[in-house]
């Protein structure tokens, strides 16, 4: 009767019933699956034993870590949900690094609930870069969404894949990069044909339009040289 007037009443009571959560906190650190040699039924008994007796006392972390040391990662996070935000982080880190080699759509998964999209950019494979731009347009935030445009961008013309390149920019409404291409690619045109008027027109129509996402936008010397010239040519 004495425990209904103590401050852990209910922790004690726990203790009273013959569940000492030092000793089993202690089993379940303890337990290592390798050491199982009966074919892996004792292991599986002693495993849910041990979260069971785990759960009885509160202890979600030794549970999530028994769990994890039989391979049950459905279990473990299920478990580790019940246990506060930084179990559920923790077990969230040890699945993702667990499954993903082997399941590389788990990264997607990964970046999404982290939000680490910049880190996922930067290791994404450039020969899939439609699929990564494919995923920020699904999943970046709008405040983020043209940055990592750029940042895909920027990794795509260090390589050399200029048009794709272009693309990201677009993505991101960067006027003055995407112009600078186009620029670049007007050039080239007029290097082997120096009136070719239709290459110009492309050229002044796409600046004109793009422009519009950015009211007030100044285009560079160079680019109000060639509205110059398309005036002329016009004329």
């Amino acid at each position: 009767m004495s425990l209904i007037f103590e401050s852990n009443a209910r922790e004690q009571l726990v203790q009273y019933l013959g569940f000492d959560a030092d000793s089993i906190n202690k089993i379940a650190t303890d337990f290592d699956p390798s050491t199982d040699v009966s074919g892996g039924s004792t292991e599986r008994k002693w495993t849910e034993d041990a979260v069971s007796k785990a759960l009885l006392v509160g202890n979600f972390e030794a549970a999530v870590e028994c769990c994890f040391k039989n391979g049950q990662l459905a279990d473990a996070l299920i478990l580790s949900s019940c246990g506060g935000a930084e179990l559920w982080q923790k077990a969230q880190a040890i699945y993702f690094e667990r499954e993903s080699k082997s399941r590389p759509y788990l990264n997607v998964v990964k970046a999404v609930i982290n939000s680490t999209l910049g880190e996922f950019v930067a290791d994404s494979d450039l020969s899939n870069w439609r699929e990564t731009l494919a995923i920020l347009s699904t999943y970046g935030k709008s405040e983020e969404f043209p940055s990592l445009c750029e940042q895909l961008g920027g990794r795509l013309q260090e390589c050399g894949d200029v048009d794709s390149a272009t693309l990201c920019f677009m993505s991101a409404l960067n006027i003055e990069k995407t112009v600078a291409f186009w620029k670049a690619e007007l050039d080239e045109a007029l290097a082997l044909e120096e009136n070719n008027v239709m290459a110009l027109h492309a050229f002044i129509e796409k600046v004109t339009v793009f422009s519009q996402t950015e009211a007030g936008f100044v285009f560079p010397e160079d680019v109000q040289e060639m509205f110059t010239q398309y005036a002329s040519a016009l004329a």
